[in-house]
């Protein structure tokens, strides 16, 4: 989308309802979505459509862009893509890792190139780091219960 020229920003909490501006001439504001029968209600005062554009700006430059929102919040991830990371990060083989993982090989090596793109990360080490980074690993590396160790033949 960036490359679009779209910019998408995150508000934290989020703003109350939805409103759409046209031309900051129009107003169209959506009432409450839980509600059976939803309204709109429409706005072409000056005023109004001023103070809601100020508002719309305040909370604009408030917000977080979303590649920096994405990058400070951790993915959900299962248990099974934590072990994948954990054997990246122990520098195993894929064979190896698959094989421990009861994966095949194919499969596994989906998964990782998944993980690196889920993580922002362009290396197989810069994902093992990015996982670190954001919690998504116990602190002490292991596989299948038993330390593992960067020079671990396979």
């Amino acid at each position: 989308m960036a490359g679009s020229g779209v910019e998408v920003r995150i508000s934290v909490p989020p703003l109350p309802h939805e409103v759409i501006m046209i031309d900051r001439r129009v107003l169209i504001l959506a009432g409450e979505p839980s509600t059976r029968d939803r309204t709109f209600t429409v706005v072409q005062a000056p005023e109004v459509i001023r103070s809601v554009a100020a508002l719309f700006w305040a909370a604009w430059e408030a917000a977080t862009e979303l590649a920096d929102f994405a990058r400070d919040q951790p993915p959900e991830i299962s248990e099974q893509s934590r072990e994948i990371l954990r054997r990246l990060r122990a520098g195993l083989k894929d064979e190896t890792a698959a094989r421990q993982l009861d994966l095949p090989l194919r499969t596994y090596r989906r998964r990782v190139a998944e993980l690196m793109s889920l993580l922002g990360a362009g290396s197989r080490f810069q994902a093992g780091v990015r996982a670190s980074e954001l919690g998504l690993l116990a602190a002490r590396p292991e596989t299948n219960g038993t330390p593992a160790t960067a020079g671990r033949p396979d």
